[in-house]
């Protein structure tokens, strides 16, 4: 089969003649924009020989220059279109691989949720781990405010998904965040996130060929995400402590991505024998259900692609 007809089989129910494999990397920051970009997204491809593309998106929303410090700052929070440069640059990316990949394997664009994006507009982002508790704290201040905010930051996230899509994606991943629970309780995540987060998603469902909502972070409720009703979901399973088996249970109707570890663990330090064992216990594990194999989050930047391709050559002989 090709890459295509192997994705689409399996999301469709069909047999397929393996478990199609989806991986991705942040690339190194002198490829994360322009002709760099494009040409870093088609490597990885050819030098891993996985199924799926995700295009990555470090176009974030932010201006550049603002710092949301406390709640008094909640007015910077501004909304962004495709008239912006970001959107434009990242659409830019998009066609540039759609175009040159031919269509050989489904394309997936990357679109950061509700609540990352609204971190990213304080100013701090890749700090969410430890500040991420701020937008909490601003929606019990000015509760009102950061509904709007939200509802700005919805459309804008509906609209950067509907560019991705008019410029050569097929799919959209979903990169979620405010299930953790530290931060936001269950009613605050009820009132503040989950109407905001369900329109959008439920935007791309009848928009893109295929979703996937990726649950980041660890420390999760994963019951936050079910009312969302992803068509492939992804987990990070052992910094949760969340496995496939019970993500299956709680995601029926959902295709499960995932099976490996990211920062560490079997795939990074591993040998080619100790990598194709633990592809095979995933596949016991997930036997009877559609499955895409893939890892809990980006594997590290440097990591060597032929440890992927062997995941791939695993599947092809088990």
């Amino acid at each position: 089969m090709t890459k295509r007809q192997r994705f689409y089989n399996t999301i469709e129910g069909k047999e397929a003649d393996r478990c199609p494999t989806g991986f991705w990397i942040h690339f190194p920051k002198e490829a994360m924009h322009g002709e760099a970009a494009v040409k870093a997204h088609l490597d990885f491809m050819a030098e891993t020989d996985t199924d799926i593309l995700k295009i990555m998106n470090e176009n974030i929303l932010y201006d550049g220059e603002s710092r949301i410090m406390s709640s008094k700052d909640i007015g910077k929070f501004r909304g962004f279109s495709r008239k912006d440069r970001i959107f434009k640059d990242q659409m830019e990316i998009i066609k540039g691989i759609c175009d040159r990949s031919k269509g050989d394997y489904p394309i997936l664009a990357t679109i950061h949720g509700l609540l990352a994006s609204a971190f990213h507009e304080t100013g701090f982002a890749g700090n969410f781990t430890s500040m991420g508790y701020c937008l909490a704290l601003f929606c019990r201040e000015r509760p009102g405010e950061m509904k709007q905010v939200f509802e700005n930051i919805a459309e804008t996230l509906m609209e950067f998904s509907d560019c991705s899509l008019e410029a050569g994606a097929e799919g959209i991943f979903y990169a979620a965040l405010g299930g953790e629970k530290r931060y936001f309780t269950d009613e605050e995540y009820e009132e503040f996130v989950l109407p905001y987060e369900m329109k959008i998603y439920d935007h791309i469902k009848r928009t893109a060929d295929f979703d996937v909502l990726h649950i980041c972070k660890s420390g999760i409720d994963f019951n936050r995400y079910v009312k969302l009703k992803p068509m492939i979901v992804n987990w990070g399973v052992y910094t949760n402590g969340f496995s496939l088996a019970e993500g299956s249970r709680l995601f029926p109707d959902s295709i499960i991505l995932g099976g490996f570890p990211d920062r560490t663990g079997v795939l990074v330090d591993g040998s080619e024998e100790e990598i194709a064992e633990h592809a095979g216990q995933v596949l016991k594990e997930m036997k009877g259900r559609p499955f895409i194999m893939g890892s809990d989050c980006t594997l590290p930047t440097e990591i060597s692609r032929d440890r992927i391709r062997q995941v791939v050559r695993s599947l092809e002989t088990i």
